[in-house]
């Protein structure tokens, strides 16, 4: 894994630090909406109520 990512890093011309960079923002962004969906699952839903004499 770590030769194929260093044989991508020459093809696309990065660097091993950018590519270090972008997988540290992935991987805060995946915990952020980790933590978004765990806060949303707590919140109590609200519930519609059914027309009166439809």
């Amino acid at each position: 894994m770590i030769t194929g990512v260093l044989l991508a890093c020459v093809i696309n011309g990065d660097t091993v630090t950018g590519v270090l960079r972008q997988a540290t923002w992935l991987v805060i962004a995946v915990i952020v909406l980790i933590v978004v969906q765990m806060i949303a699952s707590y919140r109590p839903q609200a519930r519609v109520k059914p027309a009166d004499g439809v």
